[in-house]
Formats: structure tokens, sequence, C-alpha cells
């Protein structure tokens, strides 16, 4: 028998699968066109580009129909659709590279979490725009800001249209205590079990899913729910869950629930600190406007740098909506580092790498610095 006849019965397959994948890139090309126009009525209409919870709906609907990969293709389908207009923005903008248009300074972005409680004390009374990771890596990439921090996960997954701004991130050289996996029992329970992931959380989920595969030996089902811990764990057997939420939980814990944190997770595991976001710029703006990059990054060096030399009064300030003590906060920002030396960036390496192997980021997915730091 031939070669070719040897492969002729399996012909006729082969060339639905090409007639389907046609029909998929036809298909997602309809959907990019539409949810192009809905974001530029959105915005006409003086709205936002993005609507999380919109988004949040359909991560579901994916998960719901592919499991835990269908999160992933989810959010595959709603970078192609929903990145062409802030790829358009940057090309609509663009000068001759080294030209610095006369234009305001850079709309700089943090997070709403106290996690970024040091750096927003140091900025004084500069106006910021301010919102979840989620939310915050969707105007990054719009172009709603120009300069804010990112998930490590989200960075690494856009990697070819971003720059980290060097010596800036937020991280932990050990416990995190906002970057949480919420059990009932041992991790090795959750073995044949669920667990759920928080829609706020993406480096934390991913770093969850990887620390229970290939530390604790977990071979778990997940979904991706609303950051509400009670409705988390109803249906599921473990809770990821990030930012103040998560503090509060670990600082006044439920009885029976035992608090696993990431940070500290990793720590043991490799050594290394675990860097859960970084400060970035899309490269468009930094070929645009270098010089502005850079005072915008000489701001928030020195405002990180304030931040932390008067933690007493950052936490006293974080302490004022009544959900912590002082003393809780105080505790809190002394875990957290703003910097990135050379563990935090051998770190970034590795979870970069392990992300990968799990298909979660493209496989050169690495940490390119503004100014050429490597």
């Amino acid at each position: 028998m031939t070669a070719q006849q040897e492969h002729a019965p399996v012909t006729p397959a082969r060339n639905r699968i090409d007639d389907l994948d046609a029909k998929l890139i036809a298909l997602i090309t309809e959907r990019r066109r539409i949810s192009a126009g809905i974001q530029r009525d959105r915005i006409a209409a003086g709205g936002v580009r993005t609507d999380t919870a919109r988004e949040r709906e359909i991560f579901r609907r994916y998960h719901d129909a592919f499991g835990s990969a269908g999160t992933t293709l989810g959010s595959m389908v709603l970078e192609i659709c929903r990145g062409r207009l802030g790829a358009e923005r940057e090309r609509a903008a663009a000068v001759e590279p080294g030209r610095e248009p006369d234009t305001p300074p850079l709309r700089l972005g943090v997070f709403s979490f106290a996690n970024c409680g040091a750096v927003r004390w140091g900025l004084g009374d500069r106006q910021v725009a301010t919102g979840t990771p989620e939310a915050m890596a969707a105007a990054l990439l719009a172009g709603e800001v120009d300069v804010a921090p990112i998930s490590l996960v989200e960075y690494l997954r856009h990697h070819d249209r971003l720059l980290a701004l060097p010596d800036l991130g937020i991280g932990s050289d050990g416990e995190v205590l906002s970057c949480q996996l919420f059990t009932r029992g041992p991790l090795t329970d959750l073995d044949g079990g669920r667990v759920a992931l928080g829609s706020t959380s993406r480096t934390a989920a991913l770093l969850a899913t990887i620390l229970l595969a290939e530390w604790a030996g977990v071979n778990a089902e997940y979904r991706v729910e609303p950051p509400v811990l009670a409705d988390m764990l109803r249906g599921a057997d473990g809770a990821v869950l990030i930012g103040d939420a998560a503090l509060a939980e670990t600082l006044h814990p439920h009885p029976g629930l035992h608090v696993h944190d990431l940070g500290a997770l990793w720590r043991e595991w490799t050594g290394l600190p675990m860097v859960f976001a970084v400060w970035a710029v899309r490269r468009a703006t930094a070929l645009r406007r270098p010089a502005a990059v850079s005072a915008a990054h000489a701001t928030l060096l020195e405002a990180a740098q304030q931040g932390s030399r008067q933690l007493d009064e950052v936490a006293e300030s974080l302490a004022g909506n009544g959900l912590f003590t002082r003393e809780e906060m105080s505790r809190y920002l002394a875990t957290l580092e703003h910097s990135l030396g050379g563990r935090h960036i051998a770190g970034i390496r590795h979870f970069a790498k392990l992300a990968a192997r799990r298909g979660a980021v493209p496989d050169d997915a690495d940490i390119t610095f503004f100014g050429g730091q490597s």
C-alpha cells in the first residue's frame, strides 16, 4: 500500500476540518468587525471602551463549553476582537519616531487595590485612573491610559505590544496576603475537585493552577467566578481570590477555612520572589514619546520610594475606609515589594516558562524593558 493510499481515508475528514477552520476565521473576523462598531458607539456616547461585566459573561460561556481551556479561548477571542480598536488608535496617533508631539503629560493608571497604596500616596494630588487589574489591563491595551500596572499574565500575553518600566513592580518575596487560595482542607483534597478562580484574578489564578498541578500534584477542574468567596465556595472545593477582598478574608479568616498564601508557596517551591504585576507602556507610545515615558517612569519611581518611606502614613490613609486597622495595613504593606531586581526578573522568566508550558502565554513570552534594560 502506498503512503497516498494509506492516508486516503482521512482526506475527506481533513478537508472538512480545513473548511471548518475557514468558517471559524470568517466568523471571528465578522465578530471583530461588529465588536469594533460597538466600541466606537460606546466611546462616542461618552462611555468606556470595554464592558467588564459583559466580558465576564463571555468568559463563563466559553468555560461552560470547554472547561479551563475555554477560558483561554475566550480570552484570545476577546483580545482579537477588542485589540483592533487600540491598534487603530495607536496608528492614528503615530508621529515621526523620536519627535515629541505637543500633547499633555501621559495618562497614568493604578490599581484600586491597597497593593498600589504606596504609589498612590506618593503621587499626591496627581489625577490618575483607577480600576481592578482586569479593567486596568483593558484600559492600557486600548489606549485609554498610557502607563499603568498590568498583571504579569496579561503583560506576557501582550509582550509584543508592551514594554515594562525598569525597577517597578508589585510582588513579594514570600507571603503576599492578598493573593490567596482558600480551601476547606489540605491542598491534596482538591485532587479531582473543583476550584473557583476569581474573575479579577489573572496572574494569581494561573499561579494557583501551576502550583497545584506541578508542586502539589493536584488535578482539579477550574472555573471563573465573580470574586465573592462565600459564593465561590458554594459549588467548589477551593477558591482563588486577590486584592482587598482576599486580604480581608486572610486577616479575618472564617472558621474551618485553610488559607494558602500563593506568594509563600511560590517562594517555598522556587526560592524566587513572585511578581504579580509590572508597570508597562505600549511600545507605540514609547516610540512616539520617549521623553514623556521617561518622565512618567521617574514620577512613578519617586512615588513608590516616597510611599515606601512613609508606610505609617500610607497605612493610616488606607485604614480610613474602616475595613482594616492601621496595624493590619502596616503588616500588609511591609510584605509588598515594588522593585524589580535580578531575582524578581528571574522569577518572572521562570513563571513565563511554566505558563507557556501550559499554553497560557506565548512560547516566546519574555519581559522587555523600556530603555533597553535586560
